[in-house]
């Protein structure tokens, strides 16, 4: 029996559909105000696309550390970074967090970071 898959839903841009740009990302909104979730910054280029970071905790407070990094924002002389997150909710749990930030680093194979040691909690790719 194949392992359940958590039907997790990516955040897009509401307004336009695209995925959001780490760099330019209102990280003061009123939505990030204590959302836990798991993310995923990638930069986009032609003809290929990387998987820069994968992580999980308060959302707004990690993604300005990585804005602030400047191992992350040197691969935006590649593309664009781009980034999106599962938020905790009825779908995600926190104590799910580790685990699904295990799997989607067995998928993607970050450029940077290290796998948790957790077992990998099967979602939907990105």
């Amino acid at each position: 029996m194949p392992p359940t898959i958590l039907p997790v839903v990516w955040n897009k841009n509401p307004q336009n559909q695209e995925w959001f740009d780490l760099l330019r990302l209102d990280l003061s909104a009123p939505y990030f105000k204590d959302k836990k979730g798991v993310y995923m910054v990638w930069y986009v280029s032609s003809p290929t696309s990387r998987v820069i970071k994968i992580g999980s905790g308060v959302l707004a407070d990690q993604l300005r550390k990585l804005r602030e990094n400047p191992l992350i924002t040197a691969y935006s002389k590649n593309g664009p970074l781009k980034v999106s997150w599962v938020a905790v909710n009825g779908v995600l749990k926190e104590d799910q967090m580790v685990g699904v930030e295990a799997f989607l680093h067995d998928l993607y194979n970050p450029l940077i970071g290290e796998k948790p040691g957790a077992i990998p909690i099967p979602v939907k790719p990105l």
